[in-house]
């Protein structure tokens, strides 16, 4: 292999001999080993420094605004450094402090001579003052005794080792036990002389200051014009990179914002942790005493893992066992105790999110390698963003007061060595090289690194000879501590640039810059923003919208229209050659040009015109240089070509040591070619003629001109707006099938940016199957064009063509691609998250709402869970502030033959009737009578169970609230029982037992039940579960069922196959769906819906009422639950903006726990006095209970838990917690209430102490829905008091006599002896034994109890588990009002879910949970007050609560439990918490 080092030296030693004649002979030894060159350079450097290194130039050199003395200080640290310092393993920047005692920084190890040592400056303008020098002797000696051994004196001025003075200070010195050794005068000469790069910087005028580089990029900066923004900058992941590289302030923010982003977030989880709140809380206060990070000392970023890993091993240990160990029992359990597995489930996600918290600190391989590493990489795509990378961070470090120095490739014009041109565009006196010295000692003086940042290395005008240039840099860059070299070009020349194998050496780190990337839409709505450009969605499907530079020139270029990529073309050159004009209008008015004259056209006509000719679309650029048209316009081409390079117009790169140049876009260089062939012919034959031999080079059938494909359909679309017809016929005469698909693909991919399109859909797909075009590339050409209004391909064409389809053949088509656009890269997907989230688009015509909501519609085939339920959220989302599309999206589909797509669009519907931001009632009208009639008012009902129940609930939602209206409707229809097509009795095809293979295989598996072999987890577990809720024959159901899905869905083998077997090779866990299902398992869904609606329609249920069977009949989806969705639940709509917060009742618990250490930490402590004394905490939970928020509105807590942490029980040992459970009771039984609360009774039940809750139920649908009657009754508790006396009841009752069994079975068993039992000789064991019994008496003591009848729990919980929604992460549960204070003040979930306004759009009611509070849930004062009045009711607390002292294990070894009774009362609230006497 070919040691391109020595290239690299041999260019540089021509370099030097050129320079300097006396070293001509050099040239001659051309062979010369880069070891002598390096002998040459250090001694040339050397002789150049020898004069110059004297003290008189010394503070010639050194007037600056820090002075003589400061500089010397810093000469003198930098020489202790590098004399004294060097050896040491790693490398510790020095601090040199003014204010340091005695030495000029702290003691440092020398780790070769195994001593601390120190140094200490002294500049004298006249003779040494010993005075002074023994007086930071004293300082060092009374400050650092026993931790220095050796200091270092530096002075400028020759120092008189044997008189008394110095003689004392020594003495003075040692007798600490500090050694001294002078370096004075010469001998720090002769140190400089050994650094020449310190010699050129300390003793020579170089002019380098901070000033010199803000001068540097000023210039830089205008020569880069609009390809830099200043003003405008979007944060990207290659920013952020580039930061940790140069280990810069906003590197030190982002490390040390993530140590208190840590903190903010565990603070914020403090009650979403619950019990395990004790490990983050410890994790916190560790992080906290980690200190920030500085300049200095930014690689301990790298230690700070391990340090929490060794510091929390046992923790973190004990979290992982607890993980496995709740993991195994959920799975246990989680079929036969759906509530146990709820929590379970929610647990294991704090478990979890405690896991993750431990290693929110760790660094990426990346950050390591760019924190260690002195050279960057970076390459991307053209227009990606490097450019205006590092110009925004160089002048973000010059900004603030740091170094940096940014060059651009396109200022080496020439074809000399570059580091020459570097010297000359730099305007330095020396080599380039011992500018990188001077740069070192800038960035050690100052303790920061000093960055030079070369971009664009292609827009060099020879990038080749960057290649000998960089194995120099690499070794000059390697051997610095301060300076690092960035450096960036277009992916395509990196082995133009590049050495062999450069990217693989040590201390090179390469990153790709990738633009937008992974934010395009947050970026794409920056730059429109910043131009006052409107985001709409048909900017998410714009080419190219993830390219910054593209983004800029359509904002340039926007007129307030949506055009095409041709047109943007025509106005990008009238901006460039506008820019132009003013970037060299002293050459274009020489030439006798004004302003209104195009001098770009021309030559982007001329350089098109050459591409026809010539076949070639890269031209070498002597080749532009060459062409007639400078000659014509009077212009030198070399500065235009340059500039038109810098405006974006044209591109160039290096091969084969030939520079080539063009089109940036290549699309503009086919437009304007295709343009020039319009111009030389005019009719169609002579147009068709020159496309078949020369834009596609058809030669005996044979397509030979690869390359001009994008020619070729810019002409197809110019043909079609001239001549009104396609051309895309001319193809027909290759022969080879994949020549021409690709064309017919890039022929359909033109139509992006077409505008007018002379085809049909049909004759479109009759060419797409004639050419065997992948699906994809079609749906992806119908996704792009889906917003455009009169599209060929836009939603609406779509939308014709997939309902065609019959269910398997769209699904084999369109499904399967559909299934696979989840990932975050997508801008499909990146808008559905948009509109999920809640955000709001603007536009300004409806039809992109319309066309949008078609499109997200037929996402509704997919099987990919997660895309399914977020595009379905997203859809409500819009329909709730277009509501009028609704009744439109039900209409289009009612005919669908996907009953996927029309029961989750009746679910979209219902979502959208209840979120509706406006009221519509024509609308919503409009829309139940068609549901009525499309639905319920058939012979044959849509046989769909959850459809049924969407259906119904857009109706009663209606009815709800517009009472009294729909007379003229039969709404009996709307409820069970229905009718449909019974399931009729086929031939037992033995399903069970075939030997399916596959997709068919994975089915049959999937769906046995319980007893029918190998069961499934969907057939027992999901399908099974509901069946078993009817009387019906289980065999029966699974055998109509794999017939259903294979005969009447369609599914076959052939089709899914091999998709399915794809998708089944990933782990699945039923519990868990965030992930893509097999088409199979769609239509398994599909088959147990339409089989349960129809099963429900004939066949009762059969409920297990303790040792009965009830018979009852069906009534909705809650029983056998099987809902999967909530289509008015949104997890980014649970944050209310403006709702009040109350601080005060955190800083009540912090007091309470305050009281609770101070009691623990008291010199005598007495458990049973603590745990039977009141406490703080009961007093501030009992004031809680009402809170004023900011705006002065009272609120009334109606239920809450609370205690003082059970997170570090081990330590705090104490704690105090309580249930405050609100109920609405009458006159009377809060007379009885109070009466037995004054005795001290224990008023508690199971029923008083539990609140109600219900996992059946969709949020919004709570409580006015036929299924939410079913939970109603459970609000009410019935109360049975006792009263803490006991009386005698005697009861007579029957008990069996077992005296006769008990000796027959002695006799059986052989256990008496031989003799006969008295009187059973005669029984006979095979007769039926009937037990005698004897009636006894009895008399015992019972409690006295008396029946309060019945009160109501002012709250209602809603859990909505993640089993089967995966547009969320985890089990969403709240509190909510009960039924009777939602209808009596008429209260409605408006914009945010769970929170509850009245009439007049005021909030009412919230759980606090939804704030991250922990105040329970609240309803406002005016409105309780104005409830009680009108019921007649009393709020009143049944408390229960405890206090506890716990040991080490945290088991309970100590507790006292409380009870009371509070009473909301005159604005205030009365009662008293205490120790019952009576239970």
């Amino acid at each position: 292999m070919v040691d391109f080092w020595l290239y690299g030296y041999i260019v540089l030693l021509i370099y030097v001999g050129i320079r300097f004649c006396k070293l001509s002979f050099f040239l001659v030894n051309f062979s010369f080993k880069h070891k002598r060159i390096d002998i040459i350079n250090r001694e040339e450097r050397e002789i150049m420094a020898v004069g110059q290194i004297t003290w008189e130039q010394f503070i010639t050199s050194n007037h600056d605004a820090r002075g003589v003395r400061y500089k010397f200080e810093d000469l003198c640290r930098q020489l202790f450094i590098y004399e004294f310092l060097s050896h040491n393993n790693k490398y510790k920047y020095v601090h040199s402090n003014p204010n340091n005692p005695g030495i000029e920084s702290e003691p440092i190890l020398d780790e070769v001579n195994n001593r601390y040592i120190g140094y200490q400056a002294k500049f004298f303008d006249n003779d040494a003052d010993y005075s002074q020098i023994r007086e930071s002797a004293q300082k060092a000696v009374n400050h650092y005794k026993g931790k220095l051994d050796l200091v270092y004196l530096f002075c400028n001025k020759a120092l008189t080792t044997t008189c008394d003075s110095y003689k004392g200070i020594e003495k003075l010195l040692n007798d600490a036990g500090i050694a001294l050794q002078p370096i004075t005068d010469t001998t720090i000469l002769d140190l400089v002389r050994k650094y020449p790069f310190l010699g050129k910087y300390y003793f020579d005028d170089h002019g380098i200051s901070h000033e010199w580089f803000v001068n540097r990029a000023a210039i830089t900066v205008n020569i880069l014009g609009e390809r830099f923004n200043a003003d405008f900058n979007v944060d990207t992941e290659a920013a952020r990179n580039l930061s940790i590289f140069l280990q810069n302030q906003s590197a030190l923010d982002y490390y040390n914002n993530r140590k208190r982003n840590l903190v903010e977030e565990i603070a914020s989880l403090r009650w979403e942790l619950d019990d395990l709140y004790k490990y983050a809380r410890k994790l916190s206060e560790f992080i906290v005493t980690i200190p920030d990070v500085k300049f200095d000392c930014i690689y301990d970023v790298e230690n700070w893992q391990g340090m929490i890993s060794t510091t929390f091993e046992h923790d973190m240990t004990k979290i992982e066992t607890q993980i496995s160990k709740v993991q195994f029992e959920y799975e246990e359990i989680k079929d036969s105790d759906k509530n146990k597995a709820a929590g379970l489930k929610r647990y294991l996600g704090k478990l979890n999110r405690l896991r993750n918290l431990f290693y929110r600190l760790e660094l990426s391989e990346i950050e390591r390698n760019l924190l260690n590493n002195k050279i960057l990489i970076v390459e991307g795509k053209a227009g990606i963003g490097k450019t205006q990378l590092f110009a925004n961070e160089a002048i973000s470090l010059l900004n603030a007061n740091e170094n940096a120095l940014l060059i651009i490739g396109s200022d080496c014009l020439s074809d000399i060595n570059i580091f020459e041109q570097l010297k000359n565009n730099l305007r330095l006196d020396f080599n380039f090289e011992d500018l990188i010295d001077i740069l070192e000692v800038i960035g050690e003086t100052n303790g920061k690194i000093v960055p030079i940042l070369i971009d664009a290395l292609n827009e060099s005008w020879k990038p080749q000879l960057w290649k000998f240039v960089l194995p120099i840099l690499y070794k000059k860059i390697c051997d610095k501590n301060y300076v690092r070299l960035a450096i960036s070009f277009r992916s395509e020349y990196q082995n133009s640039i590049l050495p062999e194998r450069f990217i693989e050496l040590d201390n090179v780190v390469n990153m790709e810059h990738r633009g937008f990337k992974n934010n395009s839409l947050e970026a794409a709505r920056k730059f429109l923003s910043y131009y006052g450009i409107q985001f709409t969605p048909l900017h998410m499907f714009t080419a190219n919208i993830d390219n910054p530079l593209f983004l800029t020139l359509y904002c340039k270029t926007y007129r307030g229209d949506e055009v095409e990529l041709p047109i943007l073309y025509e106005r990008l050159l009238e901006k460039a050659n506008d820019r132009i004009h003013m970037k060299l209008s002293k050459a274009i008015e020489a030439a006798g040009y004004d302003q209104s004259d195009n001098i770009v056209l021309p030559i982007v006509e001329a350089i098109s015109k050459q591409t026809l000719l010539t076949g070639k679309r890269h031209f070498e650029k002597r080749e532009i240089e060459s062409m007639p048209i400078w000659n014509s316009l009077g212009l030198v081409a070399r500065p235009f070509i340059t500039q038109l390079i810098r405006e974006n117009i044209l591109h160039d790169y290096e091969s084969d040591g030939k520079n080539y140049v063009y089109f940036s876009f290549d699309q503009m260089n086919d437009y304007f070619s295709a343009k020039t062939i319009f111009s030389m012919f005019q009719t169609e034959e002579e147009v068709r003629k020159y496309v078949y031999e020369k834009v596609l080079g058809i030669v005996d059938g044979k397509f030979k001109n690869w390359g001009n494909e994008d020619l070729f359909v810019h002409v197809c679309a110019l043909y079609a707006e001239k001549f009104g017809k396609e051309c895309i016929d001319i193809i027909q005469f290759i022969n080879d099938e994949s020549d021409r698909a690709e064309l017919f693909r890039i022929y359909i991919e033109s139509f992006e940016w077409r505008r007018k399109i002379h085809l049909s859909i049909s004759e479109l797909l009759n060419l797409c199957n004639e050419h065997s075009i992948e699906p994809s590339v079609l749906w992806n050409s119908f996704i792009n064009n889906s917003v455009k209004q009169g599209h060929l391909l836009n939603a609406d064409a779509l939308y014709d063509v997939l309902r065609r389809y019959p269910l398997a053949k769209r699904d084999y088509l369109w499904t399967t691609f559909i299934n696979g656009i989840g990932s975050d890269d997508e801008r499909l997907v990146q808008l559905i998250k948009i509109y999920n989230e809640g955000e709001v688009l603007e536009v300004s015509d409806k039809e992109q709402i319309r066309l949008l909501l078609l499109l997200f519609s037929w996402i509704l085939t997919s099987s990919n869970r997660w895309l399914r339920d977020t595009t379905s959220k997203a859809m409500i989302e819009i329909l709730k502030n277009n509501f009028e599309f609704t009744e439109y999206l039900l209409k289009m589909f009612s005919e669908v033959n996907d009953p996927y797509v029309i029961q989750r669009l009746y679910g979209i519907a219902f979502g959208a009737c209840v979120k509706r931001n406006c009221e519509n009632k024509e609308g919503y009208n409009s829309l139940v009578r068609f549901v009525f009639r499309d639905i319920f008012n058939k012979e044959i009902i849509y046989p769909d169970i959850l459809l049924r129940d969407y259906a119904r609930l857009i109706v009663e939602r209606y009815l709800m609230e517009y009472p009294g209206e729909l007379q003229d409707y039969d709404l009996g229809k709307i409820k069970p029982p229905y009718k449909s097509i019974q399931i009729p009795d086929i031939d037992d095809q033995k399903y069970q037992d075939k030997d399916f293979q596959n997709g068919l295989f994975y089915i049959q598996h999937s769906m046995r039940f319980g007893e029918i072999g190998m069961y499934g987890d969907f057939g027992r577990y999901v399908f099974q579960s509901a069946v078993r809720d009817f009387e019906v024959d289980d065999y029966k159901i699974f055998n109509y069922a794999m017939y259903y899905i294979i005969n009447e869905l369609g599914y076959r083998g052939e089709l899914f196959d091999d998709y399915d077997k794809f998708v089944n090779g990933f782990l699945y866990d039923r519990h868990h769906v965030l992930k893509t299902e097999r088409i199979g398992k769609k239509y398994q869904w599909i088959a147990m819906y339409n089989i349960l609606a129809r099963i429900s329609d004939y066949y009762p249920m059969k409920k297990n009422l303790s040792m009965e069977e009830k018979i009852t009949l069906y009534d909705g989806p809650w029983e056998p639950y099987v809902k999967d969705f909530d289509p008015t639940l949104n997890e980014y709509n649970l944050l209310c903006e403006g709702s009040p917060h109350f601080p005060q009742v955190n800083e009540h618990i912090g007091e309470s726990i305050q009281e609770n250490k101070c009691v623990k930490d008291a010199s005598v402590f007495d458990e049973d006095m603590w745990t039977n004394a009141n406490s703080i905490f009961f007093e501030y939970q009992k004031e809680d209970l009402l809170l004023t928020d900011d705006k002065g509105i009272q609120w009334v807590v109606l239920s809450k838990y609370a205690d003082t942490g059970r997170n570090d029980l081990e330590n705090d040992k104490l704690m105090v917690w309580n249930w405050l459970y609100g109920y609405f009771v009458t006159d009377e039984q809060l007379a009885i209430l109070k009466e037995y609360a004054g005795k001290k009774v224990n008023l508690l039940d199971s029923e008083i102490t539990k609140i109600p809750e219900t996992c059946t139920l969709y949020n919004r649908e709570y409580p006015w829905s036929s299924g939410s009657k079913s939970i109603l009754e459970g609000q009410w508790a019935n109360i049975e008091l006792r009263t803490g006396e006991t009386k005698l009841v005697t009861k007579t009752i029957e008990e069996p006599q077992f005296s006769r069994i008990d000796a027959l079975l002695k006799r059986y068993l052989g256990e008496t002896d031989d003799e006969e039992v008295e009187g059973e000789s005669e029984i006979d064991l095979d007769e039926e034994i009937i037990i005698p019994t004897i009636t006894k008496t009895y008399t015992k003591e019972e409690a006295v109890k008396i029946d309060l009848g019945t009160v109501l729990n002012a709250t209602q919980d809603l859990i909505w588990e993640e089993e089967f929604d995966a547009s969320k992460g985890e089990t969403l549960s709240y509190s909510h009002p009960c039924a009777e204070i939602i209808n009596v003040l008429k209260l409605r979930q408006k914009k945010y879910d769970g929170y509850y306004y009245n009439e007049a759009g005021a909030l009412i009611a919230f759980d606090t949970d939804l704030t991250k509070q922990k105040a329970g849930l609240i309803l406002r004062k005016d409105a309780l007050d104005k409830f009680l009045e009108i019921k007649n009711f009393h709020l009143v607390w049944f408390v229960n609560a405890s206090k506890e002292i716990h040991g080490k294990t945290r088991m309970i070894t100590k507790y006292t439990d409380w009870t009371g009774l509070l009473e909301y009362i005159d604005n205030s609230v009365k009662g008293e918490y205490y120790i019952a006497e009576f239970r």
